[in-house]
């Protein structure tokens, strides 16, 4: 199924180079669509194979399906999720194109991702196509052939299949003694840099070899729930022609669930994709890539010391999802579940992704007023790295 589109113009003051598609970039990318009429925005995620529908998006509009069953999904996290899946034929379109597909599944996905979560669209519909990515000026662009595309000044990196899945070789040096080289699955899915498996980490003894990390622990980890890791910097990542120093990146706990898997090393996320122009050729399982100007920017760990995600539309709230280990906004007594209401005196209601994206750059106190069950509460704590680096390139915990 070949992916082409016809000539958008963007409501952004710019117009959308010819064929492509708007995107919105949100740590995740954010298909706009019609899923049987019904619009939403579905995340584009190569770790997922088909198309995905969020439970509340669900129920709120008025579907009609006549055939569906009662299954376990499993995925990040360590518990299946237990869903609905349609049977029926379902319609996504998006720009000029149309999908039709069935064993749709409902799945909680606002809990993971907030209000702006809809769905999620698998790479089934791409496999035919060529796929650019712009994450800067977000848009998509399909093409049916590479040889449809200008690659002057691209770098190519040959992946591999299995299945219904894409790897990518990277070699990560994760310190002077550890370098972890070998198969990555592409997930355009997960938001973070590299994320080794548990396999791997129990393989290299990274609990006991990396001194310096912090503990990372959430009930909303993926489809499956639950998940922990370690965050830390690694010495160096190579991918295809390009090296990167001191990147942040996690290792799993998970005992089961697809952090667990032995198919592979870990994850490729977005926070190393979205340094690229990128290009995805799925007829001939390559990876095209461009320098953006984001690439030299420096890695930087969570501030915050905590996880929300923005429920603002159907909650009035951010939605406190998980924390650092020992980080100031776990001292305070701030919980998981806990509703975010306003933050110091700004209501949450008023701070919308693109202010979400500096609101906190400048503010080294935070004051939170928040929901806990019926109680109303106040907490009150300082922000700074979880983890800093030293001049020589030590890490230091805080």
């Amino acid at each position: 199924m070949a992916c082409t589109t016809s000539e958008k113009k963007s409501e952004k003051k710019w117009e959308l180079p010819k064929g492509a598609f708007p995107v919105v970039y949100k740590g995740h990318l954010y298909i706009k669509g019609e899923a049987d009429s019904i619009k939403g925005n579905y995340v584009f995620d190569t770790g997922a194979f088909n198309l995905y529908y969020d439970s509340t998006y669900h129920a709120n509009n008025n579907f009609k399906y006549n055939e569906t069953f009662n299954a376990l999904l499993p995925g990040a996290g360590t518990k299946p999720q237990s869903v609905v899946v349609i049977k029926d034929s379902v319609s996504f379109t998006f720009a000029s194109n149309l999908y039709k597909t069935s064993i749709v599944p409902i799945l909680q996905l606002k809990p993971i991702l907030g209000d702006i979560a809809d769905g999620i669209l698998g790479m089934e519909y791409f496999y035919d196509s060529v796929l650019e990515i712009n994450y800067e000026n977000e848009y998509m662009k399909c093409y049916s052939s590479i040889d449809s595309v200008n690659l002057q000044g691209w770098s190519k990196i040959k992946l591999s299949k299995k299945k219904n899945s894409l790897y990518v070789p990277l070699q990560v040096m994760v310190n002077d003694s550890i370098t972890v080289s070998g198969e990555y699955l592409v997930d355009f899915g997960s938001g973070g840099s590299v994320s080794f498996t548990s396999k791997v980490a129990n393989k290299f003894k990274l609990q006991d070899q990396i001194k310096n990390k912090v503990a990372y622990y959430t009930k909303y980890g993926g489809v499956g729930g639950e998940s922990s890791s370690y965050d830390f910097f690694a010495r160096k990542l190579m991918i295809g022609d390009f090296a990167f120093d001191d990147v942040l990146m996690s290792f799993s706990l998970d005992k089961s669930g697809a952090m667990s898997s032995s198919k592979h090393l870990g994850l490729l996320g977005n926070d190393i994709y979205d340094r690229f122009h990128v290009i995805i050729d799925f007829i001939n399982n390559d990876l095209y890539l461009k320098p953006n100007k984001k690439y030299t920017e420096a890695f930087v760990s969570s501030r915050l010391g905590f996880s929300f995600v923005d429920r603002g539309q159907s909650l009035q709230s951010w939605n406190v999802t998980g924390f650092y280990a020992n980080s100031e906004a776990e001292k305070s007594g701030l919980m998981i579940d806990d509703k975010i209401l306003s933050v110091n005196g700004v209501s949450v209601k008023d701070i919308n992704y693109e202010r979400q994206r500096y609101f906190f750059d400048d503010i080294d106190e935070l004051n939170v007023k928040i929901k806990r069950k019926n109680e109303i509460m106040d907490f009150k704590f300082k922000l700074k790295p979880v983890i800093t680096k030293t001049s020589e390139g030590l890490l230091l915990l805080n």
